[in-house]
């Protein structure tokens, strides 16, 4: 065997190792509600076991989850959507759901903070086989977002009031999604721990990137093995270097590995959620380099805070936190 086809053949069985243990990872992120809601009788369900394969679940203050369709004028009308309210459209990563963390945390966060179009896009039906065939699923989920939010621009939706959160692979959902509208871009893109396999040296039009919202803000958790390490949104930030955090199992012991993974990958979520509550949870120090921010060598004190688009500046940031929740130093 040539050495160029041996190295070929180790970065494959990397990529799968590293897709089997994303599979993993995903797949016991904590669930925590049920699957039935009250109302939306065509659907009966928050996901319809009959219906497409991309579907968006809408959850406010004052109404009974909804299954909204798209091209749907009814279901708009009936489910409770108020177009006056800011739209949060939560996209979950591989082999999850709208039942997973990724949705569960965050949506809790902002109905408990304010009056919001909270939807949850589930595309499970799409990224519940082999890595591989996810990474297809991405690009017809991204797809249909971008017609589920052009759709919304039709029914009067200002894309000033559309912000989209992605975890792992539902980060680069949403870039696809985003990148795809026609005419504007939607005010704002976070991604948690955007996913790496299959996508380091992907093209933009595959993954997220600065062109695909007015705001891209990533927060970088486990660039070591799961997340993209360098830079992708407009700001970067990189919690106690992003790349394990702190409370998480050591991923030295070859028995943790998988929990520490689950813990580190995830803490992206956990430490949003805390920033939608707290709106000054995370202050960041000013990076002037990856590596800066890698090994925590930032000290530029600066008033732009982890999670709050009003404070931003481009560039890479480091945000130190506590080892458990409240993450928050202060």
């Amino acid at each position: 065997m040539s050495a160029v086809a041996m190295l070929v053949g180790v970065a494959l069985a990397t990529t799968a190792a590293i897709a089997i243990l994303i599979s993993m990872v995903n797949g016991q992120l904590p669930a925590s509600e049920p699957t039935q809601l009250n109302g939306n009788e065509t659907n009966g369900h928050w996901i319809d076991p009959n219906g497409p394969s991309v579907q968006f679940v809408l959850f406010t203050r004052n109404s009974s989850p909804y299954n909204i369709r798209i091209g749907n004028i009814d279901d708009l009308r009936n489910s409770g959507f108020n177009i006056s309210h800011s739209v949060k459209i939560l996209i979950h990563g591989y082999q999850s759901s709208i039942k997973e963390a990724i949705f569960v945390i965050t949506k809790d966060a902002y109905l408990e903070t304010g009056d919001y179009n909270v939807i949850g896009m589930d595309w499970s039906v799409l990224c519940q086989s082999e890595y591989f065939s996810a990474l297809r699923g991405v690009k017809i989920a991204g797809y249909y977002l971008g017609v589920f939010l052009s759709w919304l621009v039709q029914m009067g939706v200002p894309l000033a009031n559309v912000h989209l959160v992605g975890h792992s692979m539902g980060a680069h959902v949403a870039g696809i999604g985003g990148a795809s509208i026609k005419y504007g871009r939607v005010a704002r893109i976070t991604g948690l721990d955007p996913a790496k396999p299959g996508y380091r040296h992907s093209r933009y039009e595959n993954r997220l990137d600065p062109g695909d919202a007015v705001i891209v803000d990533v927060i970088h958790t486990h660039a070591k093995i799961l997340s993209l390490s360098e830079p992708v949104g407009h700001i970067d930030f990189y919690p106690n270097g992003g790349r394990t955090q702190p409370g998480c199992p050591d991923m030295e012991d070859i028995w943790q590995i998988v929990e520490s993974l689950i813990c580190s990958h995830g803490r992206a979520i956990s430490l949003f959620a805390e920033s939608i509550k707290n709106k000054r949870a995370f202050k960041s120090y000013k990076c002037e380099t990856i590596e800066d921010a890698i090994y925590g060598i930032c000290s530029e004190e600066t008033d732009v805070y982890m999670g709050q688009s009003e404070t931003y500046r481009k560039g890479i940031f480091y945000v130190q936190t506590k080892d458990k929740s409240p993450y928050s130093l202060t």
